[in-house]
């Protein structure tokens, strides 16, 4: 009896503090816009991190975004696969307040000062 009054009051509190069950993070993924689909960028919201992946052989890097905006400011975090298709993918991650909404940005790139192309992005991630 009085484990479920203690139960009952805990839950109750929490209640009123507006302490609820943690919020489930959206993924979130943009592919290139080539033929084929030469590379990717995605928001995986279970560690808050950015992974790109190059997956064709076509001597471009791939290059991915993070964008976000918080109550301090907005942020960027960028990520390149440099080196080839089917090798390992690159990866970023850090700490984005739960709750906030992210985008993706990801583009091929003809080497590291190369022009941009065949961009997209995907909007609806959240932290």
């Amino acid at each position: 009896m009085k484990r479920g009054a203690f139960v009952a009051a805990a839950a109750g509190a929490a209640f009123v503090m507006g302490v609820g069950p943690a919020m489930a993070g959206t993924d979130a993924i943009a592919r290139t816009e080539d033929a084929g689909w030469g590379g990717w960028a995605a928001f995986v919201s279970n560690g808050d991190r950015l992974d790109v992946c190059d997956t064709r052989a076509d001597g471009k890097r791939v290059r991915g975004e993070l964008l976000y905006i918080t109550s301090t400011g907005s942020y960027r975090r960028v990520a390149e696969d440099a080196n080839g298709a089917n090798n390992s993918c690159a990866s970023k991650s850090g700490d984005i307040p739960e709750g906030t909404r992210v985008t993706v940005r990801v583009c091929l790139k003809d080497g590291p000062n190369g022009r941009e192309e065949f961009c997209a992005t995907k909007r609806g991630g959240v932290a």
